[in-house]
């Protein structure tokens, strides 16, 4: 296993320990447009949180209807 598959094996680690499946579904996508639009670290961190946040608030809302049990 060479150094970047060591990486990419701990991202993936981490990201099930926290319970973090859009960043962890999402990183190979997300690292690819960051390096082609040169972000920087902030602003690659910023856009990881983002999609994990947005995605959450879309389960939440499904979950939500899902559980109303609307006729």
């Amino acid at each position: 296993m060479g150094p970047e598959e060591a990486v990419d094996t701990a991202i993936d680690e981490a990201c099930r320990a926290l319970h973090l499946p859009t960043i962890r579904r999402r990183i190979q996508e997300m690292t690819a447009d960051a390096m082609r639009q040169r972000s920087s670290y902030k602003d690659f961190l910023a856009h990881l949180l983002e999609a994990e946040c947005a995605e959450r608030e879309e389960r939440r809302k499904q979950r939500l209807v899902r559980d109303a049990n609307f006729p």
